[in-house]
Protein backbone atom coordinates (compact mmCIF):
# COMPACT_ATOMS: atom_id res chain seq x y z
CA UNK A 1 0.00 0.00 0.00
CA UNK A 2 2.90 2.26 0.72
CA UNK A 3 4.71 1.75 -2.53
CA UNK A 4 1.00 2.57 -4.43
CA UNK A 5 0.62 5.62 -2.55
CA UNK A 6 4.35 6.67 -3.47
CA UNK A 7 4.04 6.06 -7.03
CA UNK A 8 0.44 7.63 -7.20
CA UNK A 9 2.00 10.92 -5.10
CA UNK A 10 4.87 10.95 -7.55
CA UNK A 11 2.42 10.69 -10.59
CA UNK A 12 -0.17 13.49 -8.98
CA UNK A 13 3.03 15.18 -8.43
CA UNK A 14 4.41 15.02 -12.59
CA UNK A 15 0.81 15.61 -13.83
CA UNK A 16 0.43 18.99 -11.61
CA UNK A 17 4.19 19.84 -12.98
CA UNK A 18 2.40 19.34 -16.52
CA UNK A 19 -0.41 21.05 -16.11
CA UNK A 20 1.62 24.08 -14.76
CA UNK A 21 3.79 24.42 -18.12
CA UNK A 22 0.63 23.60 -20.37
CA UNK A 23 -0.83 26.49 -18.64
CA UNK A 24 2.11 28.57 -18.69
CA UNK A 25 2.54 28.19 -22.37
CA UNK A 26 -1.53 29.13 -22.96
CA UNK A 27 -0.69 32.52 -21.41
CA UNK A 28 2.46 32.97 -23.82
CA UNK A 29 1.63 35.10 -26.75
CA UNK A 30 3.01 32.78 -29.46
CA UNK A 31 2.61 35.68 -32.07
CA UNK A 32 4.91 38.29 -30.78
CA UNK A 33 5.30 41.29 -32.66
CA UNK A 34 8.42 43.78 -31.86
CA UNK A 35 9.13 47.35 -32.96
CA UNK A 36 12.03 48.85 -34.40
CA UNK A 37 12.89 52.41 -34.35
CA UNK A 38 13.83 53.86 -37.08
CA UNK A 39 16.58 56.80 -37.76
CA UNK A 40 17.44 59.10 -40.26
CA UNK A 41 19.86 57.73 -42.73
CA UNK A 42 23.39 57.92 -43.33
CA UNK A 43 24.13 59.76 -47.02
CA UNK A 44 25.94 56.43 -47.96
CA UNK A 45 23.02 54.46 -47.21
CA UNK A 46 20.57 56.57 -49.91
CA UNK A 47 23.24 57.12 -52.63
CA UNK A 48 22.14 56.54 -55.85
CA UNK A 49 18.39 56.34 -54.85
CA UNK A 50 15.37 58.69 -56.28
CA UNK A 51 13.21 59.79 -53.41
CA UNK A 52 13.86 61.28 -50.31
CA UNK A 53 14.25 58.91 -47.78
CA UNK A 54 14.20 60.27 -44.45
CA UNK A 55 14.51 57.83 -41.98
CA UNK A 56 15.71 53.46 -42.08
CA UNK A 57 16.41 50.60 -40.05
CA UNK A 58 19.06 47.95 -40.94
CA UNK A 59 17.15 44.70 -42.54
CA UNK A 60 19.53 42.54 -40.22
CA UNK A 61 17.48 43.56 -37.29
CA UNK A 62 14.54 42.85 -38.83
CA UNK A 63 15.77 39.07 -40.07
CA UNK A 64 17.37 39.30 -36.63
CA UNK A 65 13.91 38.99 -34.80
CA UNK A 66 12.03 37.43 -37.04
CA UNK A 67 14.88 33.91 -37.08
CA UNK A 68 13.52 33.81 -33.47
CA UNK A 69 9.84 34.19 -34.34
CA UNK A 70 8.24 37.38 -34.26
CA UNK A 71 6.98 40.26 -36.91
CA UNK A 72 8.46 43.49 -37.05
CA UNK A 73 6.87 46.71 -37.00
CA UNK A 74 8.57 49.81 -37.98
CA UNK A 75 8.80 52.96 -35.82
CA UNK A 76 8.58 56.08 -37.63
CA UNK A 77 10.50 59.31 -36.74
CA UNK A 78 9.26 62.77 -36.53
CA UNK A 79 5.48 61.06 -35.64
CA UNK A 80 3.11 62.81 -32.90
CA UNK A 81 2.99 61.53 -29.14
CA UNK A 82 -0.46 59.84 -29.76
CA UNK A 83 1.33 57.93 -32.79
CA UNK A 84 3.80 56.47 -29.78
CA UNK A 85 1.93 56.19 -27.21
CA UNK A 86 -0.73 54.22 -29.81
CA UNK A 87 1.97 52.18 -31.23
CA UNK A 88 3.50 51.45 -27.95
CA UNK A 89 0.32 49.94 -26.34
CA UNK A 90 -0.03 47.27 -29.25
CA UNK A 91 3.57 45.90 -29.30
CA UNK A 92 4.93 43.29 -27.27
CA UNK A 93 8.46 44.25 -27.56
CA UNK A 94 10.36 48.06 -28.32
CA UNK A 95 14.09 47.32 -29.95
CA UNK A 96 16.29 50.68 -29.99
CA UNK A 97 19.12 49.77 -32.65
CA UNK A 98 22.53 50.93 -33.19
CA UNK A 99 23.56 53.36 -35.71
CA UNK A 100 25.42 57.18 -36.07
CA UNK A 101 22.89 59.72 -34.87
CA UNK A 102 21.94 62.21 -32.07
CA UNK A 103 20.03 60.24 -29.29
CA UNK A 104 18.51 63.85 -27.64
CA UNK A 105 15.62 65.95 -28.93
CA UNK A 106 17.84 67.12 -31.60
CA UNK A 107 16.93 64.17 -33.72
CA UNK A 108 13.58 61.82 -34.94
CA UNK A 109 15.64 58.91 -32.54
CA UNK A 110 16.14 60.72 -29.85
CA UNK A 111 12.46 62.29 -29.20
CA UNK A 112 11.01 58.93 -30.10
CA UNK A 113 13.16 56.69 -28.01
CA UNK A 114 12.39 59.28 -25.21
CA UNK A 115 8.84 58.62 -25.33
CA UNK A 116 8.67 54.71 -26.04
CA UNK A 117 11.34 54.54 -22.80
CA UNK A 118 8.87 56.47 -20.57
CA UNK A 119 5.81 54.34 -22.15
CA UNK A 120 7.72 50.70 -21.34
CA UNK A 121 8.68 52.37 -17.58
CA UNK A 122 5.04 53.26 -17.09
CA UNK A 123 3.84 50.08 -18.45
CA UNK A 124 6.13 47.70 -16.63
CA UNK A 125 4.71 50.35 -13.13
CA UNK A 126 1.17 49.00 -13.96
CA UNK A 127 2.27 45.20 -14.44
CA UNK A 128 2.52 45.20 -18.07
CA UNK A 129 5.66 43.09 -18.87
CA UNK A 130 6.90 45.18 -22.03
CA UNK A 131 10.38 44.24 -22.51
CA UNK A 132 13.18 46.96 -24.13
CA UNK A 133 16.28 46.15 -25.98
CA UNK A 134 18.68 48.42 -26.43
CA UNK A 135 21.90 47.42 -28.98
CA UNK A 136 25.04 49.77 -29.35
CA UNK A 137 23.52 53.39 -30.09
CA UNK A 138 20.47 52.21 -28.82
CA UNK A 139 22.49 51.08 -24.95
CA UNK A 140 23.69 54.78 -25.27
CA UNK A 141 20.55 55.89 -25.02
CA UNK A 142 18.76 53.60 -22.53
CA UNK A 143 21.73 54.44 -20.47
CA UNK A 144 21.31 58.53 -21.24
CA UNK A 145 17.57 58.23 -20.26
CA UNK A 146 18.24 55.95 -17.31
CA UNK A 147 20.06 58.46 -15.59
CA UNK A 148 18.17 61.82 -16.37
CA UNK A 149 19.49 62.67 -19.51
CA UNK A 150 23.09 62.41 -18.66
CA UNK A 151 26.16 61.00 -21.11
CA UNK A 152 28.72 59.21 -19.21
CA UNK A 153 30.48 57.70 -22.24
CA UNK A 154 34.13 58.44 -23.15
CA UNK A 155 36.08 58.13 -26.31
CA UNK A 156 37.49 54.82 -27.34
CA UNK A 157 38.36 52.62 -30.15
CA UNK A 158 36.33 49.37 -30.06
CA UNK A 159 35.40 49.98 -33.81
CA UNK A 160 34.89 47.17 -36.39
CA UNK A 161 36.34 44.84 -33.65
CA UNK A 162 35.58 41.09 -32.65
CA UNK A 163 36.02 40.56 -28.84
CA UNK A 164 35.19 37.72 -26.11
CA UNK A 165 33.46 38.96 -23.09
CA UNK A 166 34.07 39.10 -18.93
CA UNK A 167 31.05 37.73 -17.27
CA UNK A 168 30.61 39.28 -14.45
CA UNK A 169 30.16 37.82 -10.88
CA UNK A 170 25.96 36.74 -10.72
CA UNK A 171 25.91 36.22 -14.25
CA UNK A 172 24.29 32.85 -14.13
CA UNK A 173 21.32 34.40 -12.22
CA UNK A 174 20.68 37.00 -14.77
CA UNK A 175 16.99 36.36 -17.23
CA UNK A 176 19.80 36.60 -19.85
CA UNK A 177 21.81 33.63 -19.10
CA UNK A 178 20.19 31.98 -16.50
CA UNK A 179 18.75 29.53 -19.61
CA UNK A 180 21.68 29.73 -21.99
CA UNK A 181 23.13 26.90 -23.34
CA UNK A 182 26.65 26.01 -21.44
CA UNK A 183 28.21 25.67 -24.79
CA UNK A 184 27.16 29.27 -25.70
CA UNK A 185 28.38 30.93 -22.68
CA UNK A 186 31.86 29.47 -22.85
CA UNK A 187 32.03 30.89 -26.65
CA UNK A 188 31.10 34.20 -25.44
CA UNK A 189 33.81 33.64 -22.81
CA UNK A 190 36.58 32.56 -24.79
CA UNK A 191 36.08 33.30 -28.14
CA UNK A 192 35.93 36.54 -30.74
CA UNK A 193 32.13 36.42 -31.55
CA UNK A 194 30.70 39.67 -30.63
CA UNK A 195 30.94 42.30 -33.05
CA UNK A 196 31.39 45.65 -31.90
CA UNK A 197 31.16 49.18 -34.42
CA UNK A 198 31.60 51.64 -31.63
CA UNK A 199 33.61 54.88 -30.64
CA UNK A 200 32.10 55.53 -27.56
CA UNK A 201 32.59 53.18 -23.94
CA UNK A 202 30.84 53.65 -20.86
CA UNK A 203 33.69 52.47 -18.36
CA UNK A 204 33.51 50.52 -15.46
CA UNK A 205 33.66 53.94 -12.72
CA UNK A 206 31.17 55.69 -14.94
CA UNK A 207 29.00 52.84 -14.78
CA UNK A 208 29.34 53.63 -10.88
CA UNK A 209 29.65 57.07 -10.71
CA UNK A 210 26.34 57.66 -12.61
CA UNK A 211 24.06 55.93 -10.91
CA UNK A 212 23.46 53.19 -13.30
CA UNK A 213 24.02 50.40 -11.08
CA UNK A 214 21.86 51.16 -8.91
CA UNK A 215 19.07 50.09 -11.59
CA UNK A 216 21.60 47.81 -13.86
CA UNK A 217 23.54 44.56 -13.50
CA UNK A 218 26.69 44.76 -15.06
CA UNK A 219 26.36 41.41 -16.62
CA UNK A 220 29.65 41.37 -19.15
CA UNK A 221 32.35 43.63 -19.93
CA UNK A 222 34.83 43.33 -23.04
CA UNK A 223 38.48 45.25 -23.37
CA UNK A 224 38.94 48.40 -25.84
CA UNK A 225 42.80 48.66 -24.99
CA UNK A 226 44.54 46.20 -22.81
CA UNK A 227 43.75 49.37 -20.43
CA UNK A 228 40.04 50.16 -21.09
CA UNK A 229 37.56 47.92 -19.86
CA UNK A 230 34.17 49.25 -20.81
CA UNK A 231 30.64 48.01 -20.15
CA UNK A 232 29.63 45.65 -22.66
CA UNK A 233 26.16 44.44 -21.44
CA UNK A 234 23.53 45.03 -18.31
CA UNK A 235 20.42 44.10 -17.42
CA UNK A 236 17.69 46.41 -15.44
CA UNK A 237 17.76 44.70 -11.95
CA UNK A 238 13.84 44.91 -11.65
CA UNK A 239 12.10 45.78 -15.32
CA UNK A 240 12.83 43.81 -18.97
CA UNK A 241 14.89 46.10 -19.91
CA UNK A 242 18.67 44.96 -21.89
CA UNK A 243 21.20 46.72 -23.43
CA UNK A 244 24.47 45.21 -25.14
CA UNK A 245 27.26 47.11 -26.36
CA UNK A 246 27.93 45.07 -29.86
CA UNK A 247 25.98 43.90 -32.65
CA UNK A 248 24.39 40.11 -32.31
CA UNK A 249 22.45 40.85 -35.34
CA UNK A 250 25.69 41.49 -37.41
CA UNK A 251 26.96 37.61 -36.59
CA UNK A 252 24.06 36.47 -38.51
CA UNK A 253 23.10 39.12 -41.34
CA UNK A 254 25.75 41.61 -42.35
CA UNK A 255 28.60 40.31 -44.58
CA UNK A 256 30.65 43.19 -45.50
CA UNK A 257 34.30 42.79 -45.78
CA UNK A 258 35.53 46.31 -46.45
CA UNK A 259 38.05 47.85 -44.05
CA UNK A 260 35.10 49.24 -41.91
CA UNK A 261 33.43 46.11 -41.88
CA UNK A 262 35.62 43.45 -41.90
CA UNK A 263 35.91 41.95 -38.28
CA UNK A 264 32.59 40.33 -38.33
CA UNK A 265 32.58 36.86 -36.71
CA UNK A 266 30.64 34.87 -39.03
CA UNK A 267 31.75 30.96 -37.24
CA UNK A 268 29.00 28.68 -36.18
CA UNK A 269 29.94 29.93 -32.64
CA UNK A 270 29.36 33.29 -33.50
CA UNK A 271 26.02 32.76 -35.39
CA UNK A 272 25.16 30.32 -31.85
CA UNK A 273 25.37 32.72 -29.82
CA UNK A 274 23.49 35.54 -31.92
CA UNK A 275 20.84 33.16 -32.06
CA UNK A 276 20.20 32.51 -28.49
CA UNK A 277 20.15 36.07 -28.08
CA UNK A 278 17.25 36.86 -30.65
CA UNK A 279 15.68 33.71 -29.16
CA UNK A 280 16.20 35.46 -25.59
CA UNK A 281 14.48 38.83 -26.50
CA UNK A 282 11.66 37.00 -28.46
CA UNK A 283 10.93 35.12 -25.89
CA UNK A 284 10.69 38.35 -22.97
CA UNK A 285 8.06 39.62 -25.81
CA UNK A 286 6.21 36.11 -25.25
CA UNK A 287 5.47 37.33 -22.23
CA UNK A 288 3.48 40.50 -23.47
CA UNK A 289 -0.22 39.96 -24.72
CA UNK A 290 -0.87 43.44 -25.95
CA UNK A 291 -2.32 43.37 -29.65
CA UNK A 292 -3.39 46.11 -31.84
CA UNK A 293 -7.42 47.01 -31.77
CA UNK A 294 -8.25 45.05 -35.17
CA UNK A 295 -6.51 42.86 -37.80
CA UNK A 296 -6.68 45.34 -40.24
CA UNK A 297 -4.44 47.90 -38.25
CA UNK A 298 -1.65 45.07 -37.36
CA UNK A 299 -1.58 44.35 -40.79
CA UNK A 300 -1.16 47.71 -41.98
CA UNK A 301 1.56 48.43 -39.44
CA UNK A 302 3.73 45.66 -40.17
CA UNK A 303 7.30 45.63 -42.06
CA UNK A 304 5.82 43.83 -44.63
CA UNK A 305 4.28 46.79 -46.23
CA UNK A 306 7.76 48.10 -47.12
CA UNK A 307 10.70 46.18 -49.32
CA UNK A 308 13.91 46.30 -48.40
CA UNK A 309 16.24 48.15 -50.69
CA UNK A 310 20.06 46.77 -50.91
CA UNK A 311 22.50 49.01 -49.77
CA UNK A 312 25.41 46.76 -49.40
CA UNK A 313 27.27 48.11 -52.88
CA UNK A 314 27.83 51.96 -50.60
CA UNK A 315 27.43 50.94 -47.09
CA UNK A 316 27.70 48.44 -44.41
CA UNK A 317 23.96 47.48 -43.89
CA UNK A 318 23.72 44.55 -47.16
CA UNK A 319 19.93 45.84 -47.24
CA UNK A 320 17.65 48.44 -45.58
CA UNK A 321 14.30 49.83 -45.07
CA UNK A 322 13.59 53.00 -46.34
CA UNK A 323 10.98 55.12 -45.64
CA UNK A 324 9.38 58.51 -47.04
Amino acid sequence: VMMVNTQLLIWVSLLAGVQLLVHTQDTYNHRPIIGILAQRPEVHIVTGLDKKYTSYIAASYVKFLESAGARVVPILTYQDNDYYENLAGSLNGILFPGGITTIDNSSGYGTAGKILYDYVLRANAKGIYLPLWGICLGMIMVTYLSTNNNYWYIPCHANNVASSLDLQDGYLDSRMFSQMPATSITYLATLNVTANFHKMCLTLQSFEDSGLSDQYKLIATSWDTPELEYVALLEHRDLPIFTFQFHPEKNLFEWAVDTQHSSIPHTPEAVEIAQNFANFFVDQARQNNQSFKSKEEEEAALIYNYQPFYTGATSGFEQCYLFE
